[in-house]
This record gives structure tokens, sequence and C-alpha cells, in this order.
């Protein structure tokens, strides 16, 4: 099987991470045609977490990418306890990004409120909800984010 980003996806999923998908790949699931390059979730960052997202990335071969030349596999940072707020991977089936908390809506809890349940490889996962997808994108200022604002509203839109 080729290693990709709904192989990282299933992996999550198959190894029972909580978590709340964000980013390109729930505004697909919503509707958009834009195409994302990595994989974006919202978990809490716990201890329980970490371990059931080093069990799902084994044979991934993890490491920290924000300082790849210093090549810190996930499998041995973050320690037991560490205050970790972000987790940001490079893996052989893509980059996942791990956030506490979005911007312009909240952390993990708040997101779960308004999340809604899809079905992705026979499992269930939650996808934040368009209302919040927008509000985190209404507070970012790359162009790409803007041009996915305008989707999502317009998508929005139709569905009211």
């Amino acid at each position: 099987m080729e290693k990709d980003l709904n192989y990282l996806l299933k992996s999550l999923l198959d190894n029972e991470v909580e978590f709340i998908l964000i980013g390109g790949f729930a505004s697909v699931i919503h509707g958009s045609n834009h195409v994302t390059q990595d994989l974006d979730i919202c978990a809490v960052i716990s201890n329980d977490q970490i371990e059931k997202i080093r069990k799902s990335l084994r044979e991934l071969s993890p490491v920290h990418r924000m300082n790849l030349k210093a090549n810190v596999s996930f499998n041995d940072r973050p320690l037991p306890d560490e205050n970790v707020q972000n987790i940001y991977l490079q893996t052989d089936a893509g980059v996942l990004d791990i956030l506490s908390s979005v911007i312009g809506v909240g952390d993990f809890n708040e997101l779960k409120k308004n999340a809604i349940q899809v079905s992705l490889f026979n499992k269930k996962c939650l996808v934040i909800s368009i209302d919040d997808l927008i509000k985190c994108k209404q507070s970012m200022t790359r162009p790409k984010d803007k041009i996915v604002l305008e989707e999502l509203l317009q998508i929005k839109k139709m569905k009211d």
C-alpha cells in the first residue's frame, strides 16, 4: 500500500487516537476543492494520546519537522509529562500537525461541541464544523486561507 495522507489518517483512526480533523482535509469534507499537502488534527496532548499516536506512526519514521537537521524522533520526544502545546511531524506518509487548540475557535473541547461525525475508512471521525472552520480561516492571514475561506462561505450559503 502506498503511504500517503489517507494512510496516515487511517492509521490514527485504527489506533483509536481521539482527535478532530481540521485544516485542509476538513475543508474538503465540507466541499472545498483545494487539495491539501498535510494532515492537521486537534487533540488533547496527554501521555495516553501521545502513546496512541506513537503506536499509529511507528512504521512511518516520525520526526519533529521544525528542526529536521536535529532528526529528533517522535518516538523519543516529548518525554512523559513534558508540557507540549503542538507537535509538528514529518512522516514517511506525509506531514502531520497536532494542535491542542485552533486559532479563532479554542481547544479540543470547544471544537468538539460543534464537530460533525463522518465515516472514514469504516471508522467514526470527528471533523471541525464548517462554522468553526470559517472562524478559524477568518483569523488567518495567508492568501491560501483567504481563498479557502471564500469557498467555505459560498458552501455554507448554499447549504443554508
